[in-house]
């Protein structure tokens, strides 16, 4: 499944990487992308759904996807104003066969004139060795494709019974709001973080790293909280241990505590974020 632009490109050398390396298949042709979108108002054909099923694997190139408008622009005439709309198909194929991780390797190969460099002291060049996987969620969140402008009634009633959106949209007229949810559910934010977990430990990585932001998303991101992977000690441990701390008064760092004109004079009582942390280990190990 070529697809878009630069997809045709990389298919083909991937096809030409495979056959190097001794993988020998016969390669079938799938439609996907914008062209079928444009004349048939479907990116990802069914003919090309029917052929995933038959053999069971897929090789993919990549996808345009533009604007809802500059999407129905571009729309065969006859097509125009029939209710087709554009989804990408990339994550349309990820929800009807359950790809909900994606996992995107980072390394660094020495020699390689593409590797990552910093800046480090003394305005030195620094070639750090990177050796990483990343796990992303491929079907939830913002991808769920759950979205409106200009919500219907039945929708709009319901956000409205939520004191947040009222107080702080209300005074805007609904052609103007546009709505994009963020869906998680515990079966797959738990997959996901325990399929990590498991990967990190066959490969022998000692730490895994979880970016959310739930102190201010709170429902959703709280989904990825440790007792998802039956790691509720742990995670009872590390609520203490962070509650402790605050107690002790030690929850402002040094840029927090900055004073206003002298940015070298720190209120008493600051920290450094390594501090808060040995703090937070003392409590969880004694």
């Amino acid at each position: 499944m070529p697809g878009d632009g630069i997809g045709k490109v990389v298919l083909e050398e991937a096809i030409r990487v495979l056959r190097a390396a001794g993988f020998e298949a016969k390669y079938v042709h799938g439609d996907i992308g914008w062209e079928f979108w444009c004349t048939e108002g479907n990116p990802l054909p069914d003919r090309t759904l029917r052929l995933l099923e038959e053999h069971k694997i897929g090789l993919f190139g990549a996808i345009t996807s533009k604007p809802k408008d500059r999407a129905a622009a571009e729309l065969d005439p006859e097509l125009r104003d029939k209710g087709f709309v554009y989804y990408s198909p990339i994550v349309s194929m990820r929800q009807k066969y359950d790809l909900d991780i994606c996992m995107r390797p980072c390394k660094t190969f020495e020699g390689n004139p593409l590797n990552f460099i910093r800046r480090g002291f003394g305005n030195t060049i620094e070639e750090p060795m990177i050796d990483t996987m990343i796990f992303r969620q491929n079907t939830e969140g913002l991808y769920g494709g759950v979205e409106w402008t200009n919500p219907p009634d039945q929708v709009y009633d319901a956000l409205m019974t939520h004191p947040k959106f009222e107080m702080n949209f209300e005074w805007c007229p609904r052609p103007e709001l546009a709505v994009s949810t963020r869906i998680f559910t515990k079966k797959y934010t738990e997959r996901i973080v325990r399929a990590a977990f498991e990967y990190a430990k066959s490969k022998g990585f000692d730490a895994i790293t979880v970016c959310e932001k739930p102190n201010v998303i709170r429902e959703t991101s709280g989904m990825m909280l440790l007792d998802h992977i039956e790691e509720a000690e742990i995670s009872a441990k590390i609520q203490q241990a962070v509650a402790d701390v605050i107690l002790e008064g030690k929850v402002k760092t040094y840029d927090m505590m900055k004073l206003p004109g002298k940015p070298d004079v720190f209120e008493k009582g600051a920290a450094t974020t390594q501090e808060i942390a040995d703090a937070m280990i003392k409590k969880i190990v004694k």
